[in-house]
């Protein structure tokens, strides 16, 4: 692994502290927003979609300074904004849905697995690319069909995907790779209708 991405030699604990922290607050505040805005059509589409959610998660693992931390950060950014959503939902609309609360606190639960994974997302070599293409691919697997709908939400959803492949890979010759083994790693993700399996 270490030929993949270099651990660093040392890790500031307060400095992990306050990035968690940090992380945390956003999930709490993304999450609030997604649900005070599910009313509004564009920005509610958004906010309910997996893409968003994978694309902030992907930008804390990879940008963690460790793969053990982005894990962890991970996980709590899930949790926080499950947490403010779903509060958020039983406090001013008076809607608990237990099932799919249950369902995404699972998923949150397995996210510090993505978390390390794609932590080499911005690493080299072959293990480097393919942790940099998969949380791509689940994006462009969900809103592919902005080629032929034209929907807003869809379109910013691959967006969404374009830019992590500008953001995680180093060189032109990297992200040209994550991108077309995105594209081959979304077409099987939707024949196999991979997103179906998740608590929708």
């Amino acid at each position: 692994m270490r030929n993949v991405r270099p651990l660093p030699e040392g890790i500031s604990i307060s400095k992990e502290l306050i990035f968690s922290v940090g992380i945390i607050l956003l999930g709490l505040l993304l999450g609030f927003l997604a649900k005070a805005m599910d009313n509004y059509h564009i920005i509610g589409e958004i906010g309910t979609r997996l893409s968003m959610w994978v694309f902030s998660a992907t930008l804390i693992a990879a940008f963690s300074r460790h793969p053990i931390t982005a894990a962890i950060n991970v996980m709590l950014f899930f949790l926080a904004m499950l947490t403010s959503y779903y509060t958020y939902g039983q406090i001013v609309e008076g809607f608990f849905p237990k099932a799919y609360f249950m369902g995404w606190l699972v998923v949150s639960f397995l996210s510090p697995m993505a978390g390390f994974i794609v932590w080499f997302s911005k690493g080299n070599g072959i293990l480097g690319l393919i942790s940099a293409a998969l949380p791509i691919a689940l994006i462009f697997a969900e809103n592919y069909p902005a080629l032929y709908t034209h929907k807003t939400a869809l379109a910013i959803g691959l967006g969404f995907g374009l830019t992590l492949c500008m953001m995680l890979p180093t060189t032109l010759k990297q992200k040209t790779i994550v991108f077309v083994l995105s594209i081959v790693l979304a077409f099987f993700i939707d024949r196999l209708t991979l997103i179906s399996l998740l608590p929708w």
